[in-house]
């Protein structure tokens, strides 16, 4: 039985804990769709205390669940970096150097049984990738670009989805989008267009479940509820769910102001 949400109000809630217990606690094939970015293990304080070892076990973990709860034939998106492997965190090297994320994301997702159906690039834009490619102190680029996967789970008679065929055609995003900005304490938040744009793509109709099990600044839902979605978040850091819950609740009262004006 899933425990209560730690806050809930209209189509949006929140649990404030450990991603793989509270997905572990969902039913079977209950979500519609998965649009999520998971911790990269590059030294941030929450990460701080993990081993290669847990950082493994926690993203193995989170596909097996995801796997386990999506229904048959629907989306996980997710979203991850390529990473400098500064002091060996990845690999033992002589000099800082490079990790390339894909080779574990790849492996964890096709252990759990997804399909990878589709690669992208999130072409980011703030300030230190203005202009590609950006060289700092290090002879190193600084990444200017991130991953945008989509793992489908096989099943629902071999029926692909796609609501908008255009917007799926796009193999680079983030022409338009915002910049990804700290929110409250939240150092690391993908803008919205991101989840609004997987909504678009993979969810079929208003009212389905869309589930960010590492929710962080709560982008996910925003997006999830301006779609007419339900959204579902789950954010291990008491801090970040705190800021995250203030980003919600604010969001709800702007689109009420913006509802009663238009009435």
């Amino acid at each position: 039985m899933t425990p209560s949400p730690t806050w809930e109000r209209e189509n949006l809630s929140v649990w404030q804990g450990d991603c793989l217990a509270v997905m572990g606690s969902m039913p079977a094939e209950c979500v519609d769709l998965i649009v999520t970015s998971p911790p990269y293990f590059v030294g941030k304080e929450y990460e701080a205390a993990w081993t290669r070892e847990q950082y493994a076990g926690l993203l193995s973990g989170f596909y097996r669940e995801a796997f386990r709860i999506l229904r048959p034939g629907r989306y996980a998106v997710v979203n991850f970096g390529d990473l400098h492997n500064s002091g060996g965190r990845m690999y033992p090297a002589e000099v800082p150097s490079v990790y390339p994320g894909s080779v574990e994301q790849w492996g964890w997702g096709q252990a759990a049984g997804f399909d990878l159906q589709a690669m992208r690039t999130w072409r980011k834009v703030f300030g230190r990738c203005a202009v590609s490619p950006v060289v700092n102190h290090r002879p190193r680029n600084v990444f200017d670009f991130e991953h945008v996967w989509t793992w489908r789970k096989p099943g629902a008679d071999g029926a692909e989805w796609c609501a908008d065929r255009r917007l799926s055609q796009r193999g680079v995003l983030g022409d338009g989008w915002g910049s990804p900005a700290g929110i409250g304490r939240h150092c690391a938040a993908y803008p919205v267009e991101l989840p609004s744009w997987a909504i678009q793509v993979h969810s079929r109709e208003p009212g389905e479940l869309v589930l960010d099990p590492f929710a962080g600044s709560m982008t996910t839902l925003v997006a999830a509820h301006r779609r007419g979605r339900r959204g579902r978040g789950i954010e291990f850091d008491a801090g970040y769910f705190a800021d995250g819950v203030q980003r919600l609740e604010a969001e709800l009262a702007q689109l009420t102001l913006l509802d009663a004006g238009a009435a």
